[in-house]
């Protein structure tokens, strides 16, 4: 059978940043992210002994293959999907794995920690294994912050094995508690009715930006530790209003996280999003880049009656407008049927272009 698996992407509407290491072990962090219905999947299916691995993307148009797991090298061609095969397929094993997502790259909605939990839970369901929401995105995070060096936090992988609303609360020294914020129905409704996700073609690259906050974290009397303590507050504020009901108290300490979002570092702000925001304020309450900045998705929320009027003047300026709607499942797989070996030699041809 073959192992399939979705997992959503998230928006991080406070303490986005705070999640991610030296500054969540030294001095705490909280991050408020919700998984919206936007999704990477992954389909996993072993193959005969001696068929080899292929590995496709077929949003991206890319692909890779190899006589074992330990040919596959480590080259940056493909190097994402390359490091979770190396991680948790076994030596001699042949496999194929395929993936696709519903976002493009750089929209700082946390596109490439779901994809890595989608795969984790693709090829433990072809493995028959077991693992829980948070080991999956335990894994999914050690893969790419381990293996593959790449900077940050954990929050999106997080966000995408979890779902739902989630206050995330990082302890000095390391550990996490994850909390679901209790919010009602009304107010759920209310919050996807007034939410919008904007894309204004501007994509950003967070590994520069990581960079660019860790340089400047260590600097004495450092902007960056300032910004970073100010939007571990507002997270914790948005969740209190979240839990309370209180719209008002999200759509400000929305819009004030994105303030010290761009406050990290000037590589974080983004002279395209602060257009759009200038030419929406009437209509919004609250607006904040998604992840790390300088670019992607900004979410919205805007005044009651606006939307309609918010989405127009975005799209004449170019930019693309998605509905907020919330996803509650988190990362979920399930088994299909094979692909038959016609297919499986289509993208073994596919792969190898």
């Amino acid at each position: 059978m073959r192992g399939c698996s979705r997992a959503p992407v998230r928006v991080d509407p406070a303490g986005g940043g705070t999640d991610a290491p030296p500054f969540c072990t030294e001095y705490g962090g909280a991050v408020v992210n919700f998984a919206v219905q936007r999704h990477a999947f992954a389909s996993a299916q072993r193959l005969e002994p001696d068929s080899g691995i292929i590995l496709y993307a077929m949003d991206i148009e890319q692909g890779a293959t190899s006589p074992s797991v330990s040919s596959l090298g480590d080259d940056s061609h493909f190097e994402f999907i390359k490091a979770f095969v190396t991680r948790m397929v076994p030596e001699g094993d042949s496999l194929l794995l395929v993936t696709e997502t519903d976002v493009p790259p750089g929209s700082g909605l946390g596109g490439s920690g779901a994809l890595g939990v989608a795969i984790v839970a693709a090829i433990d369901r072809a493995y028959d294994r077991e693992r829980s929401p948070l080991e999956t995105a335990k894994l999914a995070n050690q893969v790419e912050r381990q293996d593959l060096g790449y900077p940050g936090g954990d929050q999106d992988s997080l966000g995408a094995a979890l779902g739902g609303i989630n206050l995330l609360e990082y302890h000095q020294g390391g550990s996490m508690t994850p909390h679901k914020i209790p919010v009602s129905n009304d107010t759920l409704r209310s919050l996807e009715h007034g939410s919008l996700l904007v894309y204004s073609g501007a994509a950003h690259v967070s590994g520069s930006i990581h960079e660019d906050i860790k340089q400047s974290y260590v600097l004495e009397n450092s902007p960056t530790v300032k910004a970073m303590i100010e939007l571990r507050q507002q997270a914790q504020a948005m969740a209190q209003a979240l839990e309370s009901g209180d719209l008002a108290g999200y759509a400000a300490a929305l819009g004030e996280s994105c303030r010290q979002l761009y406050s990290l570092h000037e590589s974080c702000d983004s002279a395209e999003h602060r257009k759009f925001f200038q030419a929406i304020d009437d209509y919004i309450l609250g607006g904040k880049t998604c992840g790390a900045g300088g670019g992607g998705f900004m979410l919205i929320f805007t005044k009651p009656g606006c939307r309609n009027q918010c989405k127009r003047k975005i799209e004449e300026l170019g930019g693309l407008v998605w509905p907020v709607t919330l996803d509650f499942d988190g990362v979920t797989s399930w088994l299909d049927t094979p692909f038959s070996a016609e297919e499986v030699e289509h993208f073994r041809h596919l792969a190898s272009v």
